[in-house]
């Protein structure tokens, strides 16, 4: 016996004094699964005739709601599908009649409200984004998963709920922040962009009338510049990338060449990403989600992989529809492909000479001290008796040192530089868990390695 395609929704909310499982009386049901910036979200439409919904089934906004969709022979006989919807907040619940309808309405969010409407004033330091995200789920009993590099953070401002700081931090540096499932979810959108194709769709199999391609090349940059001055450290971090007609400028706080970098390629590939939009529906679909990669074939020039960036899911007396929004995928910018440099200002008030500028103070004597110094980032050099500083103003030494030891980051500031024990925590953040002290000009000799 052939049977027919068939669905079966188990929707379950914890409002007192019901709960249990909500099933015929579901009129309607639209699941939406977003990649970036807004979280999923459910409406629901309820039959609510029956008088069970005013005399104790009414749900209550705050209240969690779990759902997810049940298909039966979908794609072949005997085939059982499952869409795992997630885990809601409702924050909208409306009832109506004649004829009697609720309307519930929820987003994937934590349900305690703080997340996003708590203003904190917190100061993180040495610490990194992925620590940030770990302790600010656990402050709400999330779940927490990181798929993406992690970067340091030396010295950080909060001021705003943990949601909206949080998920601008994580865009400076091109990751993406959603909330799934009482889950916390951070993910490098360029790294997904790269994976394979989940699922290939072709011409015929889309929904007639539903498909629609828009490109805007105006908007697409073609690289970029980040300049950030650090007043407390009196240099200047400039970097930049590609170049072409179309640049975008960018200008925020930064602790090294490659913290700009990083941040100056995120700033110019998000801005890119949405330059050619692509929308379709399909008669149900029940593997794609957002932030999977599908494949477009039988459209000529518009062929090739897409990034999915919305699918809205919904099922009603007519069946199951799903509909798709995507962005194409280019060549995307790296922080490898970036050239920068740290410029060290000369203290104008030993100069005696007004500027007029940041960049006036860029001194040629400074730069011709460094120079005359050889002094350059994780260069080796050999300390003999050497005396070790706490600080480039300490007056009294901490101790000394002998050996081979590497300067840090190569930048000489009141005759000093720092210096570290291995070549490999040249640069790495947090700094003071990375640098030895600081040592006298004169006393950094360049070892015979370097001189090779």
């Amino acid at each position: 016996m052939i049977e027919t395609r068939r669905l079966a929704l188990d929707v379950r909310y914890n409002s007192y004094p019901f709960a249990g499982q909500v099933g015929g009386d579901i009129e309607s049901l639209t699941y939406t699964d977003s990649a970036a910036d807004n979280s999923d979200s459910i409406d629901i439409t309820i039959n609510a005739q029956d008088r069970k919904w005013l005399l104790g089934w009414m749900p209550e906004k705050g209240a969690t709601l779990r759902a997810r969709v049940l298909g039966y022979n979908w794609e072949r006989q005997g085939q059982r599908s499952i869409m795992e919807c997630g885990l809601f907040v409702l924050d909208d619940v409306s009832f109506s009649d004649a004829p009697t309808t609720l309307q519930v309405g929820g987003v994937s969010k934590p349900s305690d409200s703080d997340f996003s409407e708590l203003e904190r004033d917190v100061i993180w330091k040495n610490t990194s984004i992925k620590r940030i995200g770990a302790k600010i789920a656990a402050r709400y009993g999330l779940a927490f998963t990181y798929d993406a590099d992690d970067y340091d953070i030396e010295c950080d401002e909060q001021d705003g709920t943990d949601s909206s700081y949080y998920n601008s931090l994580c865009k400076n540096y091109g990751l993406i922040l959603k909330v799934y499932a009482r889950r916390l979810w951070v993910y490098d959108r360029e790294k997904y962009k790269a994976k394979r194709a989940v699922r290939t769709f072709d011409r015929s199999q889309i929904r007639p009338g539903s498909f629609g391609y828009t490109t805007t090349l105006s908007g697409t940059y073609t690289g970029g510049y980040f300049n950030y001055t650090d007043a407390d450290k009196d240099i200047d971090i400039e970097c930049s990338v590609g170049g072409g007609s179309h640049t975008k400028s960018v200008n925020r706080r930064a602790t090294s060449v490659y913290d700009a970098s990083v941040q100056l390629c995120a700033e110019l590939n998000s801005a890119n990403h949405g330059t050619v939009k692509l929308r379709f529906g399909v008669d149900g679909d029940w593997r794609v989600s957002a932030g999977n990669c599908i494949a477009l074939t039988g459209f000529g020039n518009l062929n090739g992989k897409y990034f999915v960036d919305r699918v809205t899911h919904k099922i009603s007396s007519n069946g199951l529809t799903t509909d798709f929004e995507c962005s194409g995928i280019g060549p995307a910018f790296h922080s490898w492909d970036v050239g920068g440099k740290i410029v060290y200002h000369e203290k104008t008030a030993d100069s005696g000479v007004s500027y007029d500028s940041t960049y006036a103070t860029t001194s040629p004597a400074a730069g011709a001290a460094s120079a005359a110094a050889g002094g350059e980032a994780g260069q080796a050099i050999t300390l003999n008796k050497a005396p070790l500083y706490v600080s480039s103003t300490a007056k009294n030494k901490a101790g000394t040192k002998t050996g081979t030891y590497w300067l840090y980051d190569g930048i000489l500031i009141n005759g000093r530089y720092r210096v570290t024990n291995s070549s490999a925590r040249c640069g790495k953040l947090p700094v003071g868990q990375n640098v030895t002290g600081w040592v006298p000009v004169s006393y950094c000799i360049a070892s015979e390695e370097a001189k090779k």
